[in-house]
């Protein structure tokens, strides 16, 4: 009976875990959004050119993969700052259309030129995108919550049967 109250308490440390990971990146997303709005919303808007576009994570110098299509295409962009110096960027926002030396309009705060981010006209002031993200939380702790649940119910299932004595059952 103890080993299955240790697989118990075990499925719901990992489901636990898993939700802890889910909120994290949620959260993530959340305070990710509302700063990209808050650099469109008061931040300077210039002009930037796509210096270079490449397939992969972090290798710009690597040709593009014999699959590209299982790689995120990537985009470092560069404006000139209010120093006149060349600031380079690379955002995660970027149109899938764009292609080297085309134009877009990114923002940045004042102080801050390396914070910025391209404006695509998606960036609304309203709760849409934050309801959105809200809504999947509580989807996600919904499913999570069943999945325990069930869990919890199967491996009680096969603890009674294994204190049945009339039941074979490797414990």
């Amino acid at each position: 009976m103890a080993v299955f109250e240790v697989l118990t308490a075990v499925f719901l440390v990992l489901v636990g875990l898993v939700v802890a990971l889910g909120c994290y990146l949620i959260g993530y997303a959340l305070v990710d959004g509302a700063r990209r709005r808050r650099v469109v919303r008061v931040g300077v808007h210039t002009s930037a050119r796509c210096i270079h576009a490449y397939y992969g994570s972090s290798h710009p110098s690597l040709e593009p993969p014999e699959h590209p299509r299982r790689f995120k295409r990537r985009f470092v962009l560069g404006f000139t700052g209010p120093d006149g110096e060349l600031i380079r960027f690379e955002d995660m926002f970027v149109p899938g259309t764009t292609r080297e030396g085309d134009e877009l309009t990114v923002a940045y705060l004042p102080g801050r030129p390396a914070s910025a981010v391209v404006v695509t006209g998606e960036e609304k002031p309203g709760l849409d995108e934050t309801l959105r993200i809200l809504a999947a939380l509580c989807g996600f702790l919904v499913v999570m919550a069943a999945v325990a649940y069930v869990g919890v119910l199967i491996l009680e299932g096969y603890a009674s049967a294994a204190a049945d004595p009339d039941t074979w059952i490797e414990p």
